[in-house]
């Protein structure tokens, strides 16, 4: 796995082709399908700090300044912190 810094995603290589011991069978068509799935996973794609900067703003443009502010006045304090210290730079 790799960092991306420009998005801060942890992505697969797809350039590293794992080592075939002896002992072991060489990736089947199968093993080479699933690996090229998981390099579309938005797990290993979507910055997860750009997702949720994303998402807050959504519901602060649905519900307008007063309602998103009365929904995070619900949220516990200690995660609005978390929140904030997360998405800090966005």
């Amino acid at each position: 796995y790799l960092l991306d810094p420009t998005s801060g995603c942890m992505l697969m290589s797809h350039l590293e082709e794992p080592k075939v011991t002896e002992d072991e069978e060489p990736p089947t068509e199968q093993d080479k399908r699933k690996k090229m799935l998981a390099l579309k996973d938005p797990v290993h794609t979507v910055s997860l700090q750009q997702f949720i900067y994303e998402k807050l703003k959504a519901q602060q443009e649905l519900l307008g300044e007063q309602g998103f502010q009365s929904l995070m006045e619900t949220v516990d304090t200690e995660i609005v912190t978390q929140l904030q210290e997360f998405l800090q730079g966005f």
